[in-house]
């Protein structure tokens, strides 16, 4: 089953707006430094990957990055839908064939930071989608969305 990545038509001022990381911080709140939504006006543009999508959105910019479990991490311009770049994550070592990213990306200072049941977690430029590095984790899924602070580089990870 496909599911869509949705986006809701709204009046939001550009770069207001910015998710730079899963739940607004490093501390997970919830809480982010823009206004709410003031009205919703119906479905602006409906995105389809080839899996499913467990992750939330990270929107910087004008674009939000979203995983997927069909292995590709999307760049999609949030004003119409439209696919900028994918990149393409490696198979899971142990299950064979089995990609997918569950982690919600964070963005800091040009670079999409995510993690992959590939057992790497990906540093990718944020403007074209080329891989700047990605960290083996020695075999354990990288399913938690990491943070940036200060800096520093915080993930998590889960052995299978």
């Amino acid at each position: 089953m496909l599911l869509p990545i949705v986006a809701l038509s709204t009046n939001i001022v550009s770069g207001s707006s910015d998710s730079t990381m899963f739940r607004g911080n490093v501390q997970r709140t919830g809480v982010y430094d823009a206004p709410g939504v003031p009205e919703l006006h119906g479905v602006r543009w409906k995105f389809k990957t080839g899996g499913r999508v467990y992750s939330s959105p990270a929107v910087v910019g004008g674009v939000a990055y979203v995983g997927s479990t069909d292995g590709n991490l999307y760049a999609i311009d949030a004003a119409t839908g439209a696919e900028k770049w994918r990149f393409k994550t490696g198979d899971d070592p142990v299950i064979h064939n089995q990609t997918g990213i569950q982690s919600s990306a964070a963005v800091a200072n040009g670079i999409v930071y995510f993690g992959c049941r590939d057992s790497k977690l990906y540093a990718l430029d944020a403007a074209t989608g080329a891989k700047k590095w990605a960290a083996d984790n020695k075999g354990s899924w990288v399913i938690g969305s990491p943070a940036v602070k200060d800096g520093k580089l915080i993930r998590s990870s889960l052995p299978h």
